[in-house]
C-alpha cells in the first residue's frame, strides 16, 4: 500500500488482522444455561499487515510475550528478520510494499504500527497509523477526489483466493454515481490501490462505505491535501452510523476544526453536539443542532465557543449518522479525530517509531462516569518501567504527556469507560492515533450440541 508518494517507491499497504480463538462448548444443562452470556476466550494467533518502504518504519509489539512470530515482506513473500521476535518491541524498514506479521501466543495481544514523513510535493506532514483488521463493513470519512484534496483506497488480499468489495460514495450534494464501484476484485496476496478520482472526480468531501463481498480483505486510505489544509494522514474506518457516538482525541487549538457528518439514510438527520472538555460537558453556541440532509455529507466548522483545550465531541442524532473531525491547527499539517468505542482492555501506545521517537500526548475522555487509566512504560525488551495513574472526572477529558525514560512503548489499562487517542507532533507536523484494545481476548458464543 503506497502512502507516502515518493514516485512509486514509498508504500503504505493496507492492513489486516485475523484473530483465531476456540469457541466454548457448553454441556447440556438446565434452561437457565440458555441465557448465559458469551465467554471471553484468549486469542492464540494474530496476523496483521503493515505498510513498508524506504521511508516508513514498521513497529511490532505485544502486551505479553508471544511464543513465536514471523514477518513476511509483500509482494515477494520473503522473510524479514527485523520484526520476527515475539518477546520484544521491534522496529524495521522493510523492503517491499508491505509486511505481514503472524504471531502465536495465548493472549499476547500482538499489535503493529507504522510511521513516516510525507514529501512536501504531496502535502508533507507526519504519518502515524495502526496496522488494523480485516474489513467486513467499513465507513471511511474525510476523503476527497479534487480541489487539491485526493484520497487513495488501498485494498490488500492476504489469502490465496480472490477477494471482492462493493463501494458506496456520498458527497455534499448526495449519493455519488461512481464508475465501476461494485465488485472490485483483488487478486490473491496482492495490493490494489484505487484513487477516488478514478471513480468520481472533483469532490472535495467524500464518505465511502466499503462492504466485503468475499475473500480476506483489509482496507485503509491514504489522504493527501495541498488545499486550504495541507498534509498527509492515513484514514482508518470510523464507527458505523449510529445515533450516539463520541469523537475523541481532538487536539488543542480552537482553529481549523471541521466536523464531518454523513447521513446515509432517506430522512433528514438532526444532530446535537456536546463538548466533553477539561472542565465538563457542555453544548457550544452554534452546535445546538446540526441539520444533515438525507444522503449527504455535511462539513461544519467547529466554533471558537467549543474552546481550545484537548477535548472530545459527543454526537446525539435522531437518525444514524457517521462522523469524524478534521483538525488543522496550522497550515503545515492536519490529522483526523475518529469516533471510538471505550477501551475494553489494555491498549498499546507506540513511542519508538524509528524516525518518530517522542512520548505522545494522550487524550483521555470519560464520557460517562469517572474513570482511571494506569499508564506504564516498557523498554524494547519488554522490561516494565515507571507507571502512573490518570484520574478522569465524569464527563471530562484529560490530556497528559507521559515522560518515561527509555520507553519504547506504553500500555494503558483502563478502569471504567475511557475513549482514548494519542497525538504525535514534530514541530507543526501532526498525526493522531485513535487507540483500541489489543487483541488479547475475544467473545465466544455459547455453543450447545444439537438434539
Amino acid at each position: 500500500m503506497r502512502i507516502l508518494d515518493i514516485g512509486r517507491a514509498a508504500a503504505f499497504p493496507l492492513v489486516a488482522v485475523l484473530l483465531v480463538a476456540a469457541a466454548t462448548v457448553v454441556p447440556r444443562g438446565s434452561d437457565a444455561d440458555e441465557s448465559r452470556p458469551p465467554t471471553s476466550v484468549p486469542v492464540t494467533q494474530s496476523s496483521y499487515a503493515c505498510p513498508a518502504g524506504p521511508v516508513i518504519t514498521v513497529a511490532s509489539g505485544q502486551v505479553a510475550p508471544g511464543t513465536s512470530a514471523t514477518a513476511t515482506a509483500l509482494p515477494s513473500r520473503t522473510p524479514d528478520q527485523s520484526l520476527g521476535d515475539a518477546g520484544a518491541w521491534r522496529t524495521g524498514v522493510v523492503d517491499g510494499q508491505g509486511v505481514v506479521v503472524d504471531q502465536q501466543g495465548r493472549g499476547s495481544g500482538a499489535v503493529g504500527y507504522f510511521a513516516g514523513t510525507a514529501p512536501k510535493s504531496g502535502g508533507g506532514g507526519l504519518v502515524v497509523g495502526s496496522c488494523t483488521g480485516v474489513v467486513d463493513d467499513a465507513w471511511l470519512m474525510g476523503l476527497g477526489s479534487g480541489n487539491g484534496h485526493f484520497s487513495t483506497l488501498i485494498l490488500t488480499n492476504l489469502a490465496s483466493t480472490p477477494a471482492a468489495v462493493d463501494l458506496s460514495l456520498w458527497g455534499p450534494q448526495g449519493p455519488i454515481d461512481a464508475v465501476d464501484a461494485d465488485g472490485i476484485v483483488v487478486e490473491p496476496f496482492s495490493v490494489r490501490r484505487i484513487r477516488l478520482d478514478s471513480l468520481a472526480a472533483g469532490e472535495s468531501e467524500i464518505a465511502v462505505h466499503l462492504q466485503r463481498r468475499r475473500g480476506s480483505l483489509s482496507a485503509v486510505v491514504n489522504d493527501t491535501s495541498t488545499a486550504t489544509f495541507k498534509g498527509t494522514e492515513p484514514i482508518s474506518a470510523a464507527l458505523s452510523p449510529r445515533r450516539t457516538q463520541v469523537v475523541g482525541g481532538l487536539v488543542g487549538g480552537a482553529s481549523g476544526r471541521t466536523l464531518l457528518v454523513l447521513n446515509p439514510g432517506r430522512s433528514t438527520a438532526r444532530v446535537g453536539v456536546e463538548v466533553i472538555g477539561k472542565d465538563g460537558t457542555f453544548t457550544p453556541t452554534g452546535l445546538e443542532q446540526v441539520t444533515v440532509k438525507a444522503g449527504t455529507v455535511q462539513a461544519v466548522t467547529v466554533p471558537d465557543s467549543a474552546g481550545a483545550d484537548e477535548q472530545a465531541l459527543r454526537l446525539t442524532s435522531d437518525r444514524p449518522v457517521a462522523a469524524t473531525v478534521r483538525m488543522a491547527p496550522t497550515a503545515d499539517d492536519y490529522a483526523y479525530a475518529e469516533p471510538g468505542a471505550p477501551l475494553s482492555g489494555p491498549a498499546v501506545v507506540p513511542v519508538d517509531l524509528g524516525s518518530v521517537r517522542a512520548a505522545p500526548s494522550l487524550v483521555l475522555t470519560a464520557p460517562g462516569g469517572a474513570a482511571e487509566v494506569e499508564v506504564q512504560g516498557f523498554d524494547a525488551s519488554m522490561k516494565p518501567l515507571a507507571s502512573s495513574t490518570v484520574t478522569i472526572a465524569a464527563g471530562t477529558t484529560s490530556a497528559v504527556r507521559p515522560e518515561v525514560d527509555g520507553a519504547a512503548y506504553l500500555v494503558l489499562r483502563p478502569t471504567g469507560r475511557v475513549v482514548a487517542a494519542a497525538t504525535y507532533a514534530d514541530g507543526d507536523a501532526l498525526s493522531s492515533l485513535a487507540l483500541s484494545a489489543a487483541p488479547v481476548s475475544v467473545q465466544a458464543p455459547q455453543v450447545r450440541p444439537a438434539g
